[in-house]
């Protein structure tokens, strides 16, 4: 496990556990520095997300010079410490704990779906605000937590709508065995028979499968005209998609679809993807100049280390600007001002357009469906407009944990 900062911060290796007594007092005393802030931005830079991770984390630094270019948070500069969760669950517990118990005012986080849930509590513990940074099945309603980045509510039907305009009819479906990928499938198996769809077989897989062979060939005897890929993570999406182009898979289905083949990682793939769909609310090869002004300010900044963005990485931008809005408007980094104040500003120079987060604790955005490239990139082939998500908390969490 390595941890990481923007100015040379480095977090001791030891991981220390800290009692919620602990937490708090080294939460009040980070909080009484009203000059300036410190955020924890915790991702993967080891383990299977970690091409994603890298692409967050660029992101996130090009925020934090652009907040301090114009000016910064209460007087003084915005602070990274940034930090690996290893892409393990445990992990990110572990790390959690140790870069709260260090002080920061908040924590952005760029994670799979089983990392929230895992490293959630620690903020509640220690009442801090926690801004998601990626986009995940939805329904997380916690008194110390946004999420910036889009839900799968936003996207399954308008999705399913376009496939069955494509001729789809019976859809196989293979995902990542993984909180995420087990509960955006049961949200395509409820809304498929609206649109006469039916699922006529489903294989969840592990993390770093290496070998496809059995699950392409259930695929080819289910009578699937339609693969719907829910596969996470670069080295998974790399071995499927090659083995089923080289198969002959890709070329007998009428319809390849993708919930999350994102920038980053098709850019990895290659042309193995070519003519798949993806449905997301950011593609890098987006011709907006608010997106060419992103990527080119993450070119000079990064050079060839840069990473392609995608929808798993971007939100790290806007959560960064969120965050400075809020501190700013809210004149403080109390917890309970900047949770109120988060639902109360606007972002209008990130890449995707305005981006606005609510008392409901998630975002409106436009959803776009693309195509894959022999190039290895996307091109948009309808707008879904914006796509407000359906509620997600009932009652709308308070500001902060009660008393």
């Amino acid at each position: 496990m390595q941890f990481f900062a923007v100015r040379k911060y480095a977090l001791s290796l030891g991981l220390l556990a800290a009692s919620a007594m602990g937490l708090c007092a080294w939460n009040a005393q980070a909080q009484s520095n009203e000059k300036g802030a410190t955020v924890g931005f915790v991702t993967e830079f080891s383990g299977n997300i970690s091409l994603i991770g890298e692409a967050g984390m660029q992101s996130a630094q090009l925020a934090v010079d652009e907040v301090n270019a114009a000016g910064g948070v209460l007087g003084g500069r915005l602070e990274l410490k940034v930090a690996d969760d290893a892409s393990d669950p445990n992990i990110a517990r572990q790390v959690w704990e140790k870069i709260v118990a260090e002080g920061v005012d908040a924590v952005i986080f760029r994670e799979t779906s089983a990392a929230r849930v895992a490293v959630l509590p620690v903020a509640e513990k220690a009442n801090i605000p926690a801004i998601y940074a990626n986009a995940y099945e939805g329904g997380d309603c916690r008194p110390i937590l946004y999420t910036a980045g889009e839900i799968e509510p936003q996207k399954v039907v308008p999705y399913l709508k376009f496939l069955k305009s494509k001729g789809a009819s019976k859809i196989f479906i293979v995902a990542s065995d993984i909180n995420w990928g087990r509960i955006v499938i049961e949200m395509v198996k409820k809304a498929a028979p609206e649109f006469g769809l039916t699922i006529v077989g489903e294989e969840f897989t592990p993390y770093n499968t290496t070998d496809y062979s059995p699950v392409i060939t259930k695929i080819r005897n289910s009578g699937a005209d339609v693969l719907l890929s829910a596969l996470g993570g670069t080295p998974d999406n790399v071995a499927f998609f090659k083995q089923a182009r080289s198969s002959g898979l890709m070329q007998s289905l009428k319809v390849v679809a993708n919930l999350a083949l994102d920038d980053t990682t098709l850019e990895a793939l290659g042309s193995a993807a070519e003519g798949s769909y993806m449905i997301a609310s950011y593609f890098m090869t987006d011709p907006s100049e608010a997106n060419q002004k992103y990527l080119s300010a993450l070119r000079a900044k990064f050079g060839d280390n840069m990473k392609a963005p995608g929808i798993y990485s971007e939100p790290a931008y806007d959560s960064v600007h969120l965050y400075a809005l809020a501190v700013n408007k809210a004149g403080t980094t109390e917890t309970s001002a900047v949770l109120k104040a988060l639902s109360e500003v606007e972002f209008k120079g990130g890449p995707k357009g305005a981006i606005r987060l609510t008392p409901d604790r998630h975002a409106a955005m436009p959803i776009y469906i693309a195509q894959a490239t022999a190039e290895g990139t996307y091109k948009v082939v309808e707008s879904l407009g914006v796509q407000q998500p359906p509620k997600q908390c009932d009652p709308q969490p308070p500001f902060g944990m009660p008393k």
